[in-house]
């Protein structure tokens, strides 16, 4: 078996997560960059790692990963660390986690799209689009919030689901929400951010 990791990546913020979540795992890993915009994610090459022709794609003990959160959850299992062994902790993980992917990326996606992909291809952002997107995130905010508490972290520590949500909160409206705030700047303070460079308002991405 090929012992070696590979990501498979864009600095888009799928990626993101799982090369954040590599970084805090202090795996050694090799990273390919996918050039969506020169269609890199379309070649038969690629398509042959990843049928769908999409990033990330985490080639790990012999086999790929297709998702950005089965990624994470596969390495929380491979690893036992940064993860909740068991019990009610581990139910938390496993719902944010999920919440992420079922709820909380297609409204974020918004926001990242608007801000950063429009600007990209020299188009204006969509204003009513986002503040109709900022309103559905609003019940999700307080419920994020809520589970961090006085904390900086979603759990009680940090842990691999901070990873999923963390590339995201650059590009969402923030300012009312202490926790999430507080969160947001605690991220930013990690290794593992300055390590992937994760993309800000105001970074040039191919820099």
């Amino acid at each position: 078996m090929n012992d070696t990791i590979r990501l498979h990546w864009f600095w888009s913020t799928n990626p993101q997560k799982v090369r954040l979540a590599l970084e805090e795992l202090q795996l050694p890993y090799e990273l390919n960059k996918i050039d969506l915009y020169k269609r890199e994610h379309k070649t038969a090459e690629y398509l042959a790692i990843h049928p769908r022709g999409r990033v990330p794609a985490l080639e790990i003990d012999g086999g790929v990963l297709w998702d950005s959160n089965a990624a994470i959850a596969h390495l929380a299992q491979r690893e036992g660390r940064l993860w909740p062994p068991g019990g009610a902790d581990r139910c938390r993980a496993l719902s944010l986690l999920f919440l992420e992917s079922s709820a909380f990326q297609d409204l974020a996606g918004v926001f990242y799209f608007n801000r950063v992909v429009m600007k990209q291809i020299g188009k204006e952002p969509d204003e009513t689009r986002m503040s109709k997107a900022h309103a559905k995130l609003l019940p999700l905010f307080e419920l994020l919030s809520q589970h961090i508490g006085d904390g900086d972290y979603l759990l009680d520590d940090f842990s691999l689901v901070d990873c999923a949500f963390a590339p995201w909160l650059p590009w969402l409206d923030l300012d009312e929400h202490p926790a999430l705030t507080r969160w947001r700047d605690a991220l930013r303070g990690r290794d593992s951010w300055s390590a992937c460079r994760v993309l800000e308002p105001g970074m040039d991405p191919d820099a």
